[in-house]
């Protein structure tokens, strides 16, 4: 698939963290891939509580590279995913 065929990566993604440290640590963990709007990541909260009931919150991040790239699928409003390649520059084959 071409860079110009590749679904755009939004620049402010959506997601589900856990805290898993004691009373007075800072120690979270990634719970859920990334999300375009928060309603998807408020239903993935919603979701994971129901499973497993834990300290579960919604954080968002923000990037300001462009193209814009995250480390995780994200999971877009249309519900397609896009995969964490997304709109890295791959050098031409010689």
């Amino acid at each position: 698939m071409s860079l110009s065929a590749s679904p755009p990566m939004p620049a402010e993604v959506f997601y589900v963290v856990q805290s898993t440290g004691m009373l007075g640590r800072r120690e979270h963990r990634l719970a859920s891939v990334l999300y375009e709007t928060r309603p998807q990541a408020y239903n993935e909260l919603v979701r994971l509580t129901a499973l497993r009931p834990a300290a579960y919150s919604i954080w968002s991040g923000a990037t300001y590279i462009e193209p814009p790239r995250w480390a995780h699928p994200v999971i877009r409003a249309d519900g397609t995913v896009v995969p964490p390649d997304a709109g890295r520059r791959v050098p031409a084959p010689d």
